[in-house]
Parts: C-alpha cells; structure tokens; sequence
C-alpha cells in the first residue's frame, strides 16, 4: 500500500518561451505544410551566433527545415549553453493548399531542476 505518491517530474521546471520564426523557408515547407498544426512539437538545432551575441536556431521537423529563429534578451539568456531544444507550435498562420504565413513556438527545455 502506497501512502504517498511521489512523481519525480514534479521536480523539474520547465523554461518556456514564445518566439517568431524570422525565416520562414519555402523549399522544405512544401513536403510538410498539411502536417503542422497547433501541438505538434519540433527541434531547434543551434545553427550559429551572431556578432550581436544572439543565437540562431534552425527549425527542423523530422529532416526538413522549416526555417530559423533568433534568440534575443531573456530567452538568449535562458538557453544560451543548449545545442538542441524542443518546441511545440503555439499559433500558425496558414491557408489551405499554400504554404504558413506565420509561425509560434514555445520553446522550452528541461534540464532546470528545483532544489529545496
């Protein structure tokens, strides 16, 4: 008999962002378009820095790559040492049979850990 019930996530906090993808890209888009919807998680690969400092990430969804976001202030803070991140799209812009318009993600990790 179990008298408590301890769930180990609930020591992990979670660092969450919203961000605009910059560059929306339209040669890997067409293959995918009509998958993406508003949950479906993606990958951030870090792709370079700028001389500003700020960070750029590709979008990636399974191989292909849908295009890139910049890091900037608090977020760029936040994630500044993380080579991969996972993101899941927050709001898209999109019409039928085109290509997005508009892409949100929220961007997250999990390596941030409570300590009491």
């Amino acid at each position: 008999m179990k008298l408590f019930n301890f769930n180990s996530q609930a020591n992990v906090m979670q660092a969450k962002s919203i961000v605009k993808v910059d560059q929306l890209t339209s040669f890997d888009m067409i293959y995918v378009y009509h998958l993406l919807s508003v949950g479906t998680k993606l990958n951030l690969q870090f792709e370079e820095e700028k001389l500003s400092g700020d960070l750029v990430y590709k979008v990636m969804f399974n191989s292909f790559i849908l295009g890139f976001i910049t890091l900037t202030g608090l977020s760029k803070m936040m994630f500044e040492k993380e080579k991969e991140l996972e993101a899941t799209i927050f709001n898209l812009a999109k019409e039928k049979y085109l290509p997005l318009k508009s892409l949100e993600l929220s961007v997250s990790k999990k390596s941030l850990k409570m300590v009491s």
